[in-house]
């Protein structure tokens, strides 16, 4: 294979992965457009966008670890695509329930804070290598607490009632929320002290 093959044949490799993070985007906005009234069709396809990004996520970071193209830029693209659908169905669900503005504004400063650490250090996600589990666990918990409002959303759809608005329904998805942001700013604060110490270190 000749050099401007293998050249090619990288940036092809480079450019799926990308793909896939950014398709989250578009996938993000045709939730927020569909966000009306509730019936089945709307809910059909806001399901299936969902399953299609879930899946989504999990192939782009795949792909690029077997092809060996991780990269910054990557990651950075992963994780727009990840905020654009979590946040639009955080505001979707807020409008149509109306649960405390506060979970979704610890959720995005949460995530504004995490953009901050990684601007000041550009080691910051090599060096935190350790608290992967601990970011994906906050990410899984996120998209089960969305994942019971789309329960929610089937039952008011194939019911034509909401049989889920019930206080150990809501108590489930409390302790959800609870647990994310818990476990959200337990990483924040690690982050931050590692920044710290390494601030002193050099200094």
């Amino acid at each position: 294979m000749s050099l401007s093959q293998q050249k090619k044949e990288s940036r092809v490799y480079r450019t799926i992965p990308y793909a896939l993070s950014l398709s989250r985007i578009p996938l993000a906005v045709t939730i927020i457009l569909l966000s009306g009234q509730t019936e089945l069709r709307r809910y059909v396809v806001t399901l299936s966008i969902f399953i299609v990004a879930m899946a989504s996520d999990g192939l782009d970071g795949y792909l690029a670890r077997r092809w060996g193209t991780y990269s910054e830029l990557g990651y950075a693209l992963d994780s727009m695509g990840d905020r654009a659908i979590h946040l639009a169905l955080m505001l979707v669900f807020l409008l149509r329930y109306s649960f405390h503005p506060v979970f979704i504004w610890l959720i995005v400063f949460r995530d504004l804070s995490i953009c901050s650490v990684q601007m000041l250090s550009k080691e910051w996600r090599s060096k935190t290598a350790r608290m992967r589990p601990l970011f994906l666990f906050h990410a899984t918990t996120l998209r089960i607490w969305l994942g019971l409002f789309l329960l929610r959303d089937g039952f008011r759809v194939f019911s034509g009632s909401d049989r889920l608005d019930t206080p150990w329904f809501g108590a489930i998805q409390m302790t959800t929320i609870y647990i994310t942001i818990l476990v959200a700013y337990y990483g924040l604060v690690r982050s931050f002290a590692w920044l710290a110490s390494t601030n002193s270190e050099s200094g």
